[in-house]
């Protein structure tokens, strides 16, 4: 089970994180000259590549805030006893 949800975590981060932060930038921000939604697919994965923490943090970022749920409930149940 804790697999599974690991990978539909990378899956989320690999697939979905990229359009909502494009329409999360477009809607703060506008639209910029270049950019586009297979511009940020192409650059995220290819930083992936060169180490980019950024990069690194948008693909994690969905199982990390599931390890911090896991995390506080835990601490949250362990403190109630």
């Amino acid at each position: 089970m804790e697999l599974a949800f690991a990978v539909l975590c990378l899956i989320i981060g690999a697939v979905l994180m990229p359009p909502l932060i494009y329409f999360a930038g477009i809607s703060t921000l506008g639209r910029y000259e270049g950019g586009s939604l297979g511009h940020l697919f192409h650059t995220q994965y290819a930083d992936l590549s060169n180490a980019s923490v950024a990069s690194w943090i948008v693909l994690l970022g969905p199982y990390g805030f599931y390890l911090l749920y896991k995390g506080l409930k835990a601490w949250w149940r362990a403190g109630a006893s």
